[in-house]
């Protein structure tokens, strides 16, 4: 056995199981210093020029530029429409954190039984609802109990649709959840998130039930939905108490794409894969009229534009203000995440799972996304003969490798690295 390895004996198999141990005083990482006095004016001047009339942007949590129009200002709220959406993805997050919800992969049927003999609609996961994949028809604006009855058209996950319709659903779904405590969705938001960072909305539209839409409809001043923004940057870490007000493993899973739509997660907006005109971790909360709510964690920072009418923006480029922005010219992100620790293994039957810490930070301790990991198995402990065992998408830190526990010698060796949203893998040692 090495030293320094955990190994524990199953049916027959001994298994060594390693974390990853990374050399940072070795690793390149390129942060620079995004904002200059310069960039700032050349970016407030195109927000104008394309009917912005609010720019707001945070590095490392610090104010580094700000520039208000005619029609905007510090303390002038504006409607944010769509960007509204992004909220319904932290609430959920939350609600798994607390246990209100069992995770991603939970079927609605079980909180909206009126769903159980629809075969589509049964089958119908968290996951799928938020990233419009669920396939009920969204292209409409209806109250909380009229939006169950919208019919799905197409199997779960298999066809993405905008609209307002899953968002109302998951309104319904939520209060149910909640009920008695925080019959109102953004009563849970208030207290379980904006209170804890400090946040308020200046007011949320409400559907024909009393109910807040969670579609689109909520006004924000800047100073407000960039503390938002702060919140998700940092992977639901607030410094200004301590607090982790939101698991950021919960929290990540909503910027894992969809596998139909593959520049949306789970209510926010994402680069192309491949694509070097933003960032390549940036999300974005998107409203009608060009609202925006950028976060881009490797650059540390946070963007928001406004206008004060949707009809305003039509030659806006969201690519445009964050390259005049941004010094050097595109920037990408090519720090390695931090390395995967304390696998565990447990067998049931024939199968192994596999699990360990999630990777939360790059190597220099920045908040990083991760877009999944990759197991490893070797029958040498210097892994010189180490092969690709799975992979696994998004963030989350855990596995099933089916019949792997008969698939091996007596001595098997596994390692695993994480992998970022920008293509950088871990250390593999």
């Amino acid at each position: 056995m090495q030293t320094g390895h955990t190994a524990r004996l199953l049916t027959g198999m001994l298994l060594t199981l390693v974390g990853l141990n990374g050399s940072n005083a070795l690793a390149q990482c390129t942060y620079p210093t995004p904002v200059t006095t310069d960039t700032c004016a050349d970016a407030a001047a195109y927000n104008a020029q394309t009917g912005g009339v609010a720019l707001l942007v945070m590095v490392d949590g610090q104010v580094v530029c700000e520039d208000y129009r005619p029609g905007g200002g510090a303390t002038v709220p504006q409607e944010i429409w769509s960007g509204t959406k992004s909220f319904s993805s932290i609430m959920a997050a939350a609600a798994i954190d607390d246990g209100i919800i069992s995770s991603w992969d939970e079927l609605l049927v079980d909180t909206i039984p009126e769903w159980v003999d629809d075969p589509r609609k049964s089958q119908v996961s968290l996951a799928q609802l938020l990233s419009l994949t669920s396939g009920i028809e969204a292209d409409n604006d209806p109250n909380y109990a009229d939006s169950i009855l919208a019919p799905a058209l197409y199997d779960p996950g298999t066809f993405w649709e905008y609209g307002s319709v899953p968002y109302q659903i998951f309104g319904e779904f939520l209060r149910r959840k909640n009920d008695p405590t925080w019959v109102d969705p953004v009563d849970y938001l208030q207290d379980r998130i904006l209170t804890p960072i400090g946040a308020s909305y200046d007011n949320w539209n409400r559907g024909d039930d009393d109910m807040p839409l969670l579609a689109w409809g909520s006004q924000w001043v800047a100073p407000e939905w960039i503390k938002y923004g702060e919140l998700i940057r940092n992977g639901g870490y607030w410094p200004g108490t301590g607090e982790q007000i939101v698991e950021q493993e919960l929290l990540d899973e909503a910027f894992h794409r969809s596998a139909v739509k593959d520049d949306y997660g789970r209510t926010w907006w994402l680069p192309l894969p491949g694509t070097t005109a933003l960032p390549c971790d940036t999300a974005m909360a998107i409203g009608l009229g060009t609202q925006y709510l950028y976060v881009i964690r490797s650059l540390k920072m946070v963007v928001v534009r406004q206008t004060d009418d949707f009809w305003d923006g039509l030659n806006f480029d969201n690519t445009v203000l964050i390259d005049r922005l941004l010094e050097p010219v595109e920037p990408q992100d090519d720090c390695p995440p931090g390395n995967a620790g304390g696998l565990l293994v447990s067998r049931d039957g024939n199968d192994l799972s596999f699990d360990w810490n999630p990777v939360n930070h790059d190597i220099t301790g920045n908040t990083d996304l991760i877009q999944g990991y990759e197991l490893y198995s070797a029958q040498n402990a210097d892994f010189s003969d180490g092969l690709p065992l799975s992979v696994t998408a998004g963030p989350r830190s855990v596995t099933v490798v089916p019949g792997e526990a008969i698939g091996g010698s007596d001595l098997t060796f596994y390692q695993v690295r994480a992998l970022d949203v920008c293509g950088n893998p871990g250390s593999m040692d």
